[in-house]
């Protein structure tokens, strides 16, 4: 199995997306300031300054900063072994 901690900022109007990891995957978020919006499939998630959110991330997924301020977010991934 694989672990990773990232420490991500995201400006205002910017987006990431992913097609999805192996099966199986999870990430835990903790966003540190501004606001992120998270899309899994079709979920729509809004984590606030403060706040933290586990998601599956074997699908298409995608991290976003609708605010006016910078978006700054720690993600943990754990990836189980192929």
């Amino acid at each position: 199995d694989m672990v990773e901690l990232w420490q991500w900022s995201l400006n205002p109007g910017e987006m990431f997306t992913s097609p999805g990891h192996g099966e199986g995957t999870t990430e835990l978020l903790f966003v540190t300031e501004g606001a992120l919006t998270l899309t899994v499939n079709d979920g729509v998630y809004l984590i606030r300054e403060g706040d933290s959110a586990v998601a599956r991330t074997d699908a298409p997924h995608s991290y976003a900063n609708a605010g006016d301020k910078i978006a700054r977010f720690t993600m943990t991934v754990s990836e189980k072994a192929r």
